[in-house]
């Protein structure tokens, strides 16, 4: 594996995409360069993922530091992003005007990378050369030490969409990106040899399997990565019907993107599934199932802390399933204890979202004077009756009885972080 570039003619020296994209790239990472001054600190919010790779590298390579954002993200996430940091250089037309006068230098290259966290509030994971090379290293290994190439249908700003980038830098692999509309309307890459992979939500691959060329051009990739969310049992059964080449992976922005993986075989019919800690990353679980994983990929901290951490606790709940292998239920803030039993929202979400999968959910726990705790549904718009009942008549096929919700609720619409992940605590204010 490759260290990283550290000059503009080491990172030119081996192209990791296509021709034309290469040249491209070339070009915009020249122009880069000339507006971007060492140790400076840059905003890029480019929806061109050419022009996102341009000024990321570009300012990694001038040691500066360089924060991702969503260019969709509405006035509430500008207002918390200029409370958070003032720069020196801004990319793409997001509203967010630079301000060097305010803006912080850097002594050495970081990469922040937005993460909202379960509390939905914007926060930046900062990240070293280090800790991505430790990211990039960790499922090298795993493959045996392969060069890592992908397919790209995920935003830059996202540490899914940003880490195949570095893969194919350091390991002598290649990136194609390709949209996910693109995709999704049967329009796939063509002329691929060789070991790829692809990275998916359990939302987009359900979409996909209703087509049978996509189908078909899954089992051509060498490896899909699916994660995000947990699948529901339907897509779980789908997935070992098809014999798909899938890996279950769970990782957060924190840990720079994977950090635990499971095959297709380390599951069950039921749609529960499991995996290892890749090499190099280690977890642990502590008296109260909360997922602790250690690594040298771990994030120095929110910006603008920047510490030498090696420990991150997750926030999840887990348990050992034998062999060294871990489930993965879910948030532990917002796990659900009804009756002395502990319910995961995401696994109910999930098994709703396997009835409705055009329909988005969030689950919760509500206070209850005989329980506890008692499960309630919110789906986004309206479902009748009828439809309410047969859902709770299917639902014990793929759930517990306390894991089924006591209610069903309509809502317009379900609140969502900065990144578009469900924000549970408006959750409940919003029940």
């Amino acid at each position: 594996m490759n260290t990283f570039p550290q000059s503009k003619n080491s990172f030119l020296a081996r192209p990791f995409l296509e021709e034309k994209n290469w040249y491209l790239l070339k070009f915009q990472l020249e122009e880069a360069l000339e507006m971007i001054h060492p140790g400076e600190s840059v905003l890029c919010a480019e929806r061109d993922p050419m022009r996102t790779v341009a000024v990321v590298m570009a300012t990694l390579l001038r040691g500066g530091g360089i924060f991702l954002a969503n260019p969709d993200w509405s006035e509430h996430e500008l207002e918390s992003l200029n409370q958070i940091a003032s720069f020196h250089k801004v990319f793409g037309a997001l509203g967010v005007e630079a301000n060097p006068t305010y803006a912080s230098g850097f002594e050495e290259a970081r990469l922040m990378v937005p993460s909202g966290g379960s509390s939905g509030a914007l926060r930046f994971c900062v990240h070293s050369l280090d800790t991505l090379s430790a990211g990039v290293k960790q499922l090298w290994q795993f493959h045996g030490k392969a060069d890592l190439s992908s397919i790209n249908c995920l935003p830059l700003f996202h540490v899914s969409g940003l880490m195949p980038v570095f893969r194919a830098c350091l390991t002598g692999g290649q990136v194609i990106f390709h949209s996910w509309s693109e995709l999704l309307s049967g329009n796939f890459p063509s002329h691929i040899e060789g070991h790829w992979s692809l990275s998916l939500v359990p939302t987009q691959l359900g979409r996909l399997l209703r087509s049978e060329t996509a189908v078909r051009f899954l089992h051509g990739m060498d490896v899909v990565y699916l994660g995000g969310a947990g699948p529901s049992s339907d897509l779980v059964q789908a997935i070992r019907t098809e014999k798909l080449p899938i890996h279950f992976v769970y990782g957060m922005t924190e840990t720079a993107a994977m950090a635990v993986i499971g095959s297709r075989a380390e599951s069950t019919p039921g749609g529960r599934i499991w995996g290892s800690p890749l090499p190099g990353v280690s977890a642990q679980l502590t008296e109260d199932g909360e997922i602790v994983l250690r690594s040298d990929s771990v994030f120095r901290g929110y910006y603008p802390e920047d510490s030498t951490r090696k420990e991150f606790a997750t926030g999840d709940f887990g348990e050992w399933a034998g062999n060294g292998q871990l489930c993965v239920f879910g948030r532990k803030d917002f796990l659900i204890n009804t009756g002395g039993e502990k319910v995961a929202p995401e696994e109910v979400e999930a098994a709703l979202s396997g009835l409705l999968p055009d329909r988005t959910f969030g689950v919760l726990g509500v206070t209850d004077p005989d329980w506890g705790q008692r499960v309630v549904a919110l789906v986004e718009g309206s479902l009748d009756e009828l439809m309410i009942q047969n859902i709770l008549e299917t639902l014990p096929r793929y759930l517990a009885p306390f894991k089924i919700p006591k209610e069903i609720r309509s809502v317009d619409c379900l609140p969502k972080s900065a990144l578009g992940k469900l924000d549970r605590k408006a959750l409940k204010e919003l029940y």
